[in-house]
C-alpha cells in the first residue's frame, strides 16, 4: 500500500520504492501527477496523457499505476 502525505484534496504526495509520486489540483477539478526517480528526474506524468483527472482519487490511482509499470520495465 502506499501512503499519501500532504493534502489529498489539493496538493499530496508519496515515496514509495525509490519513487516519488505526486498529485496536485491544478485548477478547480483538474488533476496532474506525476512519478519522479529519487534524483527527481520525472519519469511519467499526466501531461503525457489525454485523459483528464478530475479528482484527487483518480490521479492518486493514476500515479500509483504509473509507478507500478515504470518499475516493471526497470
Amino acid at each position: 500500500m502506499i501512503e499519501w502525505d500532504g493534502d489529498l484534496n489539493d496538493d499530496c504526495r508519496a515515496e514509495w520504492k525509490g519513487l516519488y509520486l505526486q498529485a496536485e489540483e491544478m485548477e478547480r477539478n483538474i488533476w496532474w501527477w506525476a512519478v519522479s526517480k529519487s534524483d527527481h528526474e520525472q519519469v511519467v506524468s499526466s501531461n503525457e496523457s489525454d485523459q483528464v483527472y478530475t479528482n484527487g482519487r483518480a490521479a492518486r490511482v493514476a500515479a500509483e499505476e504509473a509507478a507500478k509499470a515504470y518499475l516493471k520495465e526497470v
